[in-house]
């Protein structure tokens, strides 16, 4: 009876010390990018009169992308060629390339509607194919899943800079969104300032801050910076996918050409998907997924298979983590007995700046007629100075 007094005393002690915004506030920003990289490289070593070496090399990469919550779109090159001498000669040369492209759209038919499709075409060639190999899926869904994990790094950051007394107060709810739409478009920092995109990121970070009106003491500006960094780039502590929301999909998935003109296509397979998600609070989530795929053909339904899983994760603080989850697996043959396969894994995670660090990771599994199998291992570092 102690235990179903203590639940909701501890869930409410969460809701008392919330910040001044939730995981279902944040709204999906609109980033947009386009960047061509061309880098190459030729070298030469002679020998006398024998050459050694007469290599080049060069790539191409190409970005572009769109995404917003009603529209995405992206359209990826990355393609690579090389020529390299060969050893016994000098006139005969070994020429290689590998070529793949992406194009992907989704849209939401109405803006005020929850019904989406998306569609996404995959290329790639090779000098070791005898043509493009390619394929095609189509998907239909309705709901919303939204990823809200760059507001937690910003209700994550806020939590440093009171901590380090940075700052006085809890940052407005607004600027803790537009901090963590700026976190989110990291893709487009990236694309236009390539290697030096931290510096313009961080201070338009800084910028919002300022903007709500908080100013830093002097001297403290690296600090905050350092603790973002911490936050962003997953630093001596860790900050967990957070997610709300649920959809329902289905969609397939049809190979248009393999690198092999002898070989078959195939046919498509048919794919659902369902997704929920509900942040308890800043501390608590809880994740689910469901995945079934099956042929398109005469074992349509008659050969299936089944993913599942469930993820609990329960933030103690910034340092301190506990994430637990159940995957669950059942493949269907045309003939034949079905197999299962269950695992059950817990991990507990503790970092005490400078001092301690400690994993505990454990997992349960059984698969078919196998017997269960428990694994378990711990991990300890501490610094005495």
């Amino acid at each position: 009876m102690r235990f179903f007094i203590i639940i909701p005393v501890i869930l409410l002690s969460f809701e008392l010390s919330a910040q001044n915004v939730k995981v279902s506030d944040y709204k999906v920003p609109v980033s947009e990018a386009r960047n061509l990289r061309l880098t190459g490289n030729w070298d030469w070593t002679q020998d006398g009169d024998t050459v050694l070496s007469n290599n080049a090399n060069g790539t191409l990469v190409f970005r572009q992308f769109y995404a917003s919550l009603p529209l995405a779109w992206s359209f990826d090159v990355d393609a690579d060629g090389s020529r390299t001498l060969k050893r016994d000669t000098t006139s005969t040369f070994i020429y290689n390339h590998n070529i793949n492209v992406r194009a992907s759209f989704r849209k939401y038919i109405w803006d005020n509607a929850d019904w989406f499709g998306t569609t996404t075409i995959n290329a790639q060639h090779q000098n070791v194919y005898q043509q493009v190999k390619s394929d095609l899926s189509i998907g239909y869904g309705y709901g919303r899943y939204i990823n809200a994990t760059a507001l937690a790094k910003s209700v994550r950051i806020e939590g440093h800079l009171l901590e380090d007394k940075i700052l006085e107060e809890n940052l407005p709810g607004e600027t803790l969104i537009a901090i963590a739409n700026i976190i989110e478009r990291e893709g487009e920092y990236k694309i236009i300032y390539g290697d030096t995109y931290e510096t313009y990121w961080f201070n338009d970070i800084e910028r919002e801050i300022k903007k709500a009106g908080f100013e830093y003491e002097v001297g403290k500006t690296a600090l905050a910076v350092l603790r973002m960094r911490q936050v962003l780039f997953g630093i001596n502590e860790r900050v967990n996918d957070r997610y709300y929301g649920w959809l329902l999909s289905a969609g397939f998935l049809q190979p248009l050409s393999t690198e092999k003109r002898s070989t078959k296509v195939g046919n498509p397979n048919l794919k659902f998907d369902g997704r929920y998600s509900y942040p308890i609070s800043w501390e608590l989530q809880l994740n689910t997924t469901l995945e079934v795929f099956t042929p398109i053909d005469s074992s349509f339904f008659k050969k299936v298979e089944t993913r599942a899983g469930v993820d609990f994760i329960y933030e103690l603080g910034s340092r301190i983590n506990f994430v637990a989850g159940y995957r669950f697996s059942m493949d269907k043959p045309i003939e034949g007995e079905v197999s299962k396969s269950h695992n059950l894994n817990a991990s507990f995670w503790y970092y005490l700046e400078n001092n301690i660090y400690l994993t505990v990771n454990s997992s349960l599994s059984k698969q078919g007629d196998q017997p269960t199998l428990l694994k378990s291992s711990m991990g300890l570092q501490y610094n005495l100075f």
